[in-house]
Protein backbone atom coordinates (compact mmCIF):
# COMPACT_ATOMS: atom_id res chain seq x y z
CA UNK A 1 0.00 0.00 0.00
CA UNK A 2 1.27 3.10 -0.77
CA UNK A 3 0.41 5.50 2.20
CA UNK A 4 1.82 8.67 0.07
CA UNK A 5 -1.05 8.32 -2.48
CA UNK A 6 -3.17 7.92 -0.21
CA UNK A 7 -2.91 10.20 1.88
CA UNK A 8 -2.60 12.95 -0.87
CA UNK A 9 -5.74 11.61 -2.20
CA UNK A 10 -7.45 12.05 1.37
CA UNK A 11 -6.17 15.84 1.39
CA UNK A 12 -7.62 16.54 -2.28
CA UNK A 13 -10.89 14.82 -1.22
CA UNK A 14 -10.80 16.56 2.21
CA UNK A 15 -10.15 19.70 0.43
CA UNK A 16 -12.90 19.01 -1.93
CA UNK A 17 -15.26 18.64 0.62
CA UNK A 18 -14.40 22.18 2.31
CA UNK A 19 -13.75 20.31 5.77
CA UNK A 20 -10.73 20.82 8.18
CA UNK A 21 -7.95 17.89 9.46
CA UNK A 22 -9.99 18.55 13.01
CA UNK A 23 -13.57 17.72 11.33
CA UNK A 24 -12.05 14.74 9.22
CA UNK A 25 -10.53 13.52 12.80
CA UNK A 26 -14.07 13.74 14.44
CA UNK A 27 -15.86 11.99 11.80
CA UNK A 28 -13.43 8.77 11.88
CA UNK A 29 -12.71 9.00 15.76
CA UNK A 30 -8.94 10.44 15.59
CA UNK A 31 -7.44 13.08 16.85
CA UNK A 32 -6.40 16.29 13.34
CA UNK A 33 -2.74 15.18 14.05
CA UNK A 34 -3.31 11.50 13.11
CA UNK A 35 -5.26 13.51 9.63
CA UNK A 36 -1.92 15.26 9.42
CA UNK A 37 0.18 12.07 9.43
CA UNK A 38 -2.41 10.15 7.15
CA UNK A 39 -2.06 13.08 4.33
CA UNK A 40 1.87 13.26 4.73
CA UNK A 41 2.28 9.39 4.01
CA UNK A 42 4.18 9.13 7.86
CA UNK A 43 0.99 7.26 9.19
CA UNK A 44 -0.98 4.46 7.52
CA UNK A 45 -4.56 4.92 7.10
CA UNK A 46 -5.14 0.82 6.45
CA UNK A 47 -7.37 0.34 9.66
CA UNK A 48 -8.88 3.52 8.91
CA UNK A 49 -10.10 2.81 5.27
CA UNK A 50 -13.46 2.50 5.25
CA UNK A 51 -14.10 4.90 8.11
CA UNK A 52 -12.21 7.70 5.54
CA UNK A 53 -14.27 6.94 2.36
CA UNK A 54 -17.11 6.61 4.21
CA UNK A 55 -16.57 10.35 5.69
CA UNK A 56 -15.41 11.62 2.16
CA UNK A 57 -18.11 10.78 0.16
CA UNK A 58 -15.84 8.50 -1.79
CA UNK A 59 -15.51 4.83 -2.81
CA UNK A 60 -12.20 2.84 -1.35
CA UNK A 61 -10.78 2.69 -4.49
CA UNK A 62 -10.42 6.05 -5.03
CA UNK A 63 -8.35 6.23 -2.46
CA UNK A 64 -5.92 4.24 -3.72
CA UNK A 65 -5.70 5.83 -7.47
CA UNK A 66 -2.35 7.43 -7.91
CA UNK A 67 -3.10 11.42 -7.91
CA UNK A 68 -0.18 11.54 -11.11
CA UNK A 69 -2.41 9.96 -13.41
CA UNK A 70 -3.29 11.92 -16.29
CA UNK A 71 -6.58 13.23 -15.79
CA UNK A 72 -7.13 12.08 -12.41
CA UNK A 73 -7.95 15.12 -10.41
CA UNK A 74 -11.18 16.36 -13.32
CA UNK A 75 -12.28 12.99 -13.54
CA UNK A 76 -12.04 11.23 -10.43
CA UNK A 77 -12.60 14.20 -8.14
CA UNK A 78 -15.53 15.59 -10.23
CA UNK A 79 -17.52 12.92 -10.26
CA UNK A 80 -21.33 13.42 -9.58
CA UNK A 81 -23.98 10.96 -9.81
CA UNK A 82 -25.58 10.68 -13.00
CA UNK A 83 -29.75 9.13 -13.06
CA UNK A 84 -30.79 7.43 -15.78
CA UNK A 85 -34.58 6.23 -13.92
CA UNK A 86 -36.14 7.59 -10.73
CA UNK A 87 -34.86 6.16 -7.29
CA UNK A 88 -37.30 5.22 -5.03
CA UNK A 89 -39.06 8.05 -3.47
CA UNK A 90 -36.74 10.71 -5.55
CA UNK A 91 -34.06 9.80 -3.37
CA UNK A 92 -31.11 11.27 -5.04
CA UNK A 93 -28.42 10.02 -3.23
CA UNK A 94 -24.67 9.12 -4.78
CA UNK A 95 -24.83 5.47 -3.43
CA UNK A 96 -27.97 4.81 -5.67
CA UNK A 97 -26.36 5.49 -8.84
CA UNK A 98 -24.12 2.85 -10.65
CA UNK A 99 -23.20 5.53 -13.67
CA UNK A 100 -21.20 9.20 -13.03
CA UNK A 101 -20.56 12.02 -14.89
CA UNK A 102 -17.77 14.82 -14.88
CA UNK A 103 -19.43 17.91 -13.50
CA UNK A 104 -17.37 21.18 -13.63
CA UNK A 105 -15.71 22.77 -10.51
CA UNK A 106 -18.11 26.03 -10.04
CA UNK A 107 -21.26 23.20 -9.66
CA UNK A 108 -19.07 21.71 -7.37
CA UNK A 109 -18.43 24.86 -5.56
CA UNK A 110 -21.87 25.47 -4.99
CA UNK A 111 -23.18 21.85 -4.05
CA UNK A 112 -20.62 19.28 -3.91
CA UNK A 113 -23.62 17.09 -3.48
CA UNK A 114 -25.42 17.65 -6.57
CA UNK A 115 -26.44 15.18 -9.43
CA UNK A 116 -27.42 14.74 -12.88
CA UNK A 117 -30.80 13.58 -14.08
CA UNK A 118 -31.62 13.36 -17.91
CA UNK A 119 -33.93 15.45 -19.12
CA UNK A 120 -35.95 12.84 -20.50
CA UNK A 121 -36.47 11.99 -16.65
CA UNK A 122 -38.88 14.95 -16.51
CA UNK A 123 -41.98 16.61 -17.27
CA UNK A 124 -40.06 19.95 -19.28
CA UNK A 125 -42.96 23.11 -17.76
CA UNK A 126 -40.50 25.56 -18.90
CA UNK A 127 -39.12 26.93 -22.42
CA UNK A 128 -35.71 28.00 -20.16
CA UNK A 129 -34.86 23.85 -20.01
CA UNK A 130 -34.22 22.08 -23.92
CA UNK A 131 -32.81 18.65 -24.07
CA UNK A 132 -29.32 17.48 -22.31
CA UNK A 133 -28.62 16.75 -18.67
CA UNK A 134 -29.55 18.97 -15.75
CA UNK A 135 -27.15 19.37 -12.58
CA UNK A 136 -29.47 19.69 -9.76
CA UNK A 137 -28.29 20.83 -6.23
CA UNK A 138 -30.43 19.07 -3.34
CA UNK A 139 -29.39 21.82 -0.57
CA UNK A 140 -29.25 25.34 -2.67
CA UNK A 141 -32.11 27.64 -1.35
CA UNK A 142 -34.75 27.85 -4.17
CA UNK A 143 -36.40 31.51 -4.85
CA UNK A 144 -39.72 32.32 -6.78
CA UNK A 145 -38.25 32.28 -10.36
CA UNK A 146 -35.11 29.50 -9.87
CA UNK A 147 -35.73 26.42 -11.86
CA UNK A 148 -36.07 23.53 -9.83
CA UNK A 149 -36.83 19.95 -9.93
CA UNK A 150 -39.80 18.84 -8.17
CA UNK A 151 -41.78 15.58 -7.38
CA UNK A 152 -45.66 15.41 -8.46
CA UNK A 153 -47.34 12.17 -8.05
CA UNK A 154 -44.22 10.06 -8.14
CA UNK A 155 -42.93 11.45 -11.04
CA UNK A 156 -40.67 14.92 -11.72
CA UNK A 157 -40.75 18.03 -13.34
CA UNK A 158 -38.57 20.88 -13.99
CA UNK A 159 -40.27 24.13 -13.98
CA UNK A 160 -39.83 27.15 -12.46
CA UNK A 161 -40.85 28.64 -8.98
CA UNK A 162 -43.90 30.17 -8.83
CA UNK A 163 -44.07 29.71 -5.06
CA UNK A 164 -42.10 28.86 -2.42
CA UNK A 165 -43.23 25.51 -0.93
CA UNK A 166 -40.08 23.60 -0.05
CA UNK A 167 -42.04 19.83 0.34
CA UNK A 168 -41.93 18.91 -2.91
CA UNK A 169 -38.89 20.19 -4.32
CA UNK A 170 -36.03 18.01 -4.97
CA UNK A 171 -33.68 20.63 -6.19
CA UNK A 172 -32.48 23.79 -7.53
CA UNK A 173 -31.76 23.20 -10.96
CA UNK A 174 -28.09 25.01 -11.34
CA UNK A 175 -27.30 24.65 -15.24
CA UNK A 176 -28.04 21.88 -17.63
CA UNK A 177 -26.02 20.58 -19.91
CA UNK A 178 -27.70 20.74 -23.84
CA UNK A 179 -27.72 17.67 -26.08
CA UNK A 180 -27.20 18.34 -29.82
Amino acid sequence: MNNTHIGENIRIYRKRKNITQRELGDKIGKTWEMVSRYERGVSSPSKQINSLADALDVDIKDLFRDPAEKDTEKHYFNRVPLFTYIPENADFKKERSFVYYTAPDWILDIDNKCFVITTDLATIQTDRITKGKLFVSPNSECFKGDLVLKKENEKLVAEELKEERREEIVGKILAEEIAF
